[in-house]
């Protein structure tokens, strides 16, 4: 991966065409989204192999996996809002000041739950319920996943930090060569290929903390070469508590919000098994699909939050609010055609992935519903990146929370069981709480409430006047 194939190393999101600058922005995360899906599908198809014992522990762990993934992403995002903002603003040594603070922060941190976790893996999988069959398996591959917890953190920084200078093409590309790593080091590491031991499901799980650390250390190879946007050096990573409480009050939030997320899916999820095993498995098809449907929002939202962040950081507030609007109205026109797609083509999409007659039609009930709430997803997306972009993560962190615990969930017992209206009152709730956030969410955002910057303003300095009595002391 040359240098001169990297983007240049500040891009200018102050000026020129706001749409294209945004689509140039999502596509690269799209991708890397798509990779991060082929990322777990390799695990699951190697694992699959070796039988359900294999397939289980995974999937018992993710949960818990899925948990510090919320903590690290949220805590980069930190990084994504001050690196754009100083950027923005033409101050790019703050910016490597800010950058090297959330590496150093965001490392201690991960260290700490890294060892950490691997003492608690154990006890974690007793209290999670696995049996006696499933407790060693689940336990060895939880416990390798927690050790490269520096890893999995790693790519985080690399990845909010680039994406804070406008770069997200680079890290598109890290994300697809650990793609290819973990492809090639899964057989490997599982079956025992050649000179390599045979570890089964431990086995994929160092495939997954190798494939992550190489791509960790070139990236951060790059921050500290000055070969990207962020030229990191060792003064940059002296912690000073003023930052640190900064990026706290930025990350926390949004950690929060991503768990809160996380917990209110798993208690959803909870709750569908007490309509049987065919609902739940038509909810994980439709989750599946939806996650592939709005990819696009996704890359928008990051595609949003940096030149939100940016112009923001150069005091351009109404670029701002018009590359927010972009991206709302392009979110929308996306999620909308595939809206209409998933609608007619419902029964063959649920059929690709199963072929029992009672789950294809409840997934083709389902997406009868919530494919219509699909546009109202894209515009929550954006407007979460705006607030994210901006600072101000404890908005994006309610519209995450609200959507899922002060709608969904308790709409799920309202209409499924109380007014007895059984699967379709969960779909109903999905369609309802994706309206009333996006509604929310759009309220807040007219406010205006996000438009002013977290950074701190830069130092005013006053040159002598050349009539001054000090001037030659």
């Amino acid at each position: 991966m040359a240098a001169g194939i990297l983007t240049p190393k500040h891009r200018n999101l102050t000026s020129g065409p706001i749409a294209r600058t945004l689509l140039v922005l999502a596509w690269p995360v799209m991708l890397s989204n798509l990779f991060q899906t082929i990322y777990n599908l390799v695990d699951i198809l190697w694992l699959g192999r070796l039988g359900k014992v294999a397939i289980a522990a995974p999937t018992l762990v993710w949960p818990l996996v899925f948990l510090m993934i919320s903590i690290g992403a949220g805590v980069t995002i930190a990084g994504t809002a001050l690196v754009a903002q100083y950027t923005g603003a033409r101050r790019h040594e703050e910016a490597n000041h800010a950058a090297g603070q959330v590496f150093a922060f965001t490392g201690i941190l991960a260290v700490t739950l890294g060892i950490a976790g691997v003492f608690i893996a154990r006890p974690l999988m007793v209290a999670m319920g696995a049996g006696p069959d499933l407790l060693p398996a689940a336990t060895s591959y939880l416990r390798i996943i927690y050790g490269g917890i520096p890893a999995m953190f790693g790519m985080f920084i690399v990845t909010s930090l680039l994406n804070g200078v406008g770069d997200t093409i680079t890290p598109m590309k890290l994300m697809g060569v650990s793609v290819v790593l973990n492809i090639i080091f899964d057989p490997l590491f599982i079956f025992g290929w050649g000179p390599f031991p045979a570890w089964g499901v431990t086995g994929a799980a160092v495939a997954t903390v190798i494939s992550r650390g190489l791509i960790a250390l070139y990236g951060l190879y790059l921050l500290f070469s000055g070969k990207v946007g962020i030229h990191l050096q060792l003064h940059h990573l002296r912690l000073e508590w003023a930052t640190v409480k900064h990026i706290l009050v930025i990350g926390v939030p949004a950690s929060l919000g991503q768990s809160g997320t996380a917990l209110g899916f798993s208690i959803m999820t909870g709750i569908l098994a007490r309509f049987g095993t065919a609902v739940v498995s038509a909810f994980g098809i439709g989750n599946r699909i939806i996650s592939i449907a709005i990819m696009p929002a996704m890359g928008l939202g990051q595609a949003t939050a940096t030149m939100v962040g940016q112009n923001l950081g150069a005091e351009e507030k109404g670029r701002a609010e018009r590359s927010a609007w972009m991206g709302i109205g392009i979110s929308t026109a996306f999620l909308l055609a595939a809206s209409i797609a998933v609608y007619f083509l419902r029964t063959s999409l649920v059929r690709m992935f199963i072929n029992d007659p009672e789950v294809i039609s409840l997934g083709a009930s389902m997406f009868a519903i919530t494919a219509m709430a699909f546009p109202f997803m894209g515009i929550l997306q954006v407007i979460i990146g705006t607030y994210q972009g901006s600072g101000h993560t404890v908005y994006s962190m309610f519209f995450s929370l609200f959507r899922l615990w002060a709608m969904r969930i308790p709409l799920v017992y309202f209409l499924g069981f109380s007014l007895a209206m059984g699967p379709d009152g969960v779909w109903w709730a999905m369609f309802i709480s994706n309206f009333g956030a996006s509604a929310l969410s759009i309220g807040f955002f007219l406010s205006g409430n996000w438009k002013h910057r977290v950074i701190k303003e830069a130092p005013i300095t006053v040159e002598p006047s050349p009539s001054s009595p000090n001037q030659g002391k």
